[in-house]
């Protein structure tokens, strides 16, 4: 007999490929049971990929830096800011929670708000307050949505064949998005994404997990030789150096978007692309959760895992073949290497043909 599953909570803290990879898991647990409620706890920074979805019956934030602060400005103030948080919890009134955050602290949230059913992976002993576990040395085998597809094991739910990540965007993005490319000039032409660093994952490491910034300027220079093609540039203000480079040396055919989009807006923008190039990471999730064709370089890290999913040919995955040390990224950790032929050997010119090649040029 199964258990009451009236209002489920899922939690997961990570960045936008962690939290689109767990849209598939929202999606069966609505098919199997379509009058349940489902929440959601995601950092600040994830919010605008949940809050439009109809899947979902309301989304919290939590930010792990918020807590710190607090703590470090006053104890008094780290406590109510516990306990307001833990209040939250409780008024979801949710009969099981899926933790994805492979950590213990928040399953000592739901404890405290009195979550009695907790469902997780055990990484490294951090599940101790689990409920019902899944060991896990690390995504190692599979994609990382199908691992999280597997917990539903644990609510006797059954798991279909058809699978997909979601994003939805607002009637306020849309509006904005649709008055931006009318200003511009480029409603109607073939917009054609680039995305030549790729976010905050890695911090001070993420130029292992970069193709070249010329290689991207070369591929985008090439494709607006094409009278209807135009670029877009995407990027953080952090990245502004890369995607400036990158609009100066197209030119005129180029618009660069970078720091200048919420991730509701980034979503939005990319889902009026033909296609875009991109390094591996959230951005190239995002054009797959819009079913908008990719080009992905991926070097360090294991496409099978991390890669677009499902596995369609509308994604072009672009690895180096002779680079026999990758992947190198097992188990959250990446080897500290000083050739980087996983991307250097990638060819730019294999990169334009598929590029041509998907916009049928």
């Amino acid at each position: 007999m199964r258990l009451k599953l009236d209002n489920i909570l899922i939690i997961n803290t990570f960045g936008i490929g962690d939290v689109l990879f767990s849209t598939p898991l929202i999606e069966e647990i609505k098919r199997n049971l379509p009058g349940s409620n489902i929440h959601y706890i995601c950092n600040r920074r994830n919010l605008d990929l949940l809050k439009n979805s109809p899947y979902l019956k309301s989304v919290l934030v939590f930010e792990k830096d918020d807590f710190r602060q607090a703590k470090a400005r006053s104890r008094w103030e780290f406590i109510r800011m516990l306990f307001d948080f833990v209040k939250k919890i409780r008024g979801l009134h949710a009969d099981v929670a899926i933790d994805l955050t492979l950590n213990y602290q928040m399953s000592i949230f739901l404890m405290l708000a009195g979550v009695r059913r907790i469902i997780g992976f055990n990484y490294n002993n951090r599940g101790r307050f689990l409920t019902q576990k899944t060991t896990l040395p690390g995504f190692n085998d599979k994609h990382v949505a199908e691992y999280y597809l597997d917990l539903l094991k644990f609510l006797d739910l059954s798991i279909s064949d058809k699978h997909k990540l979601r994003s939805f965007t607002s009637a306020e993005d849309k509006a904005k998005v649709d008055a931006f490319l009318k200003e511009k000039g480029l409603d109607g032409r073939t917009l054609v994404g680039i995305v030549a660093a790729g976010g905050k994952s890695w911090g001070r490491d993420a130029f292992y997990r970069r193709w070249d910034k010329d290689n991207f300027t070369y591929v985008g220079k090439k494709l607006s030789e094409s009278d209807d093609v135009r670029i877009l540039v995407f990027g953080t203000k952090e990245e502004k150096d890369v995607c400036d480079h990158i609009r100066q040396n197209i030119g005129e055919k180029a618009v660069s978007l970078c720091g200048n989009t919420s991730l509701g807006l980034l979503v939005e923008f990319m889902s009026r692309c033909k296609l875009v190039i991109c390094n591996e990471g959230g951005p190239m999730h995002i054009a797959v959760s819009q079913d908008v064709k990719t080009i992905s370089i991926f070097g360090p890290v294991d496409d099978k895992i991390y890669g677009p999913y499902p596995r369609s040919d509308m994604h072009k995955v672009v690895v180096a073949e002779d680079a026999a040390c990758r992947p190198c990224y097992r188990s959250f950790k990446h080897k500290v290497c000083d050739n980087h032929i996983c991307l250097i050997n990638i060819d730019k010119e294999q990169v334009l043909s598929l590029a041509k090649e998907s916009l049928g040029l």
